[in-house]
């Protein structure tokens, strides 16, 4: 929820030159269990939006994009997406033309969901890709469990932001490649929680001063 004190009422006096999904300070944020862990730091960061979260530990893209399409729930005008470790394919990219091709089709319908319900900017948060190096030494059998096909599911991302220009990505593999930011290989602690934070609100006031500045 915004902040309601005085500080929050007033715009700067160039927010109007901002586009108008920034202009609100409305924010729809879609979870599984990894950006759910860092929900509280990333509304903190922003105290003057109000921001809302939908979604649940183990979403999937395609589960999302049903629900909110049945019960037709309205979104902000900004979404951040958190989605995309709940996923499936085969190692070794065994039928991978296959898996992908499902993952872009379920990603765009989403997409094309929320743009129904009212989204007009899109921040996808890609996934962290966690090694030896970055987890602790218990989370390290998680890397053969699930996290090989991480990459596979950054490199979908990167192809539907080359041809979206509603959706720009936060890029959490590159600001998470480094130690001591997870309690397992990609659940967020409170210093994880916080940098997530700043990476996207940092890619949001990237993006928005981008098209500010755009003709």
């Amino acid at each position: 929820m915004a902040d309601g004190g005085p500080r929050c009422q007033a715009q700067e006096p160039s927010a109007g030159k901002l586009p108008a999904w920034a202009r609100p300070r409305r924010a729809t944020v879609l979870v599984d269990s990894v950006l759910l862990s860092g929900y509280p730091s990333l509304r903190s960061r922003r105290p003057c939006w109000r921001v809302v979260k939908y979604g649940r530990p183990a979403l999937m893209v395609g589960v999302a994009e049903r629900e909110l399409s049945e019960r037709r729930m309205r979104v902000a005008p900004l979404v951040i997406v958190g989605l995309g470790y709940n996923s499936l394919w085969e190692r070794h990219r065994r039928r991978h033309a296959y898996w992908a091709a499902r993952f872009d089709g379920e990603a765009t319908r989403l997409l094309r969901t929320l743009h129904r319900l009212g989204a007009r900017q899109i921040v996808w948060v890609t996934l962290r890709e966690p090694t030896a190096q970055t987890v602790p030494p218990a989370a390290r059998d998680e890397l053969d469990d699930y996290s090989w096909y991480f990459p596979y599911v950054n490199g979908r991302l990167r192809y539907l932001d080359r041809r979206r220009d509603d959706l720009v990505l936060a890029n959490w593999k590159a600001a998470s490649d480094r130690p001591g930011l997870t309690y397992d290989s990609i659940h967020l602690n409170t210093e994880g929680a916080r940098l997530m934070a700043r990476t996207i609100w940092g890619t949001v006031s990237d993006e928005a001063r981008r098209r500010k500045m755009s003709p």
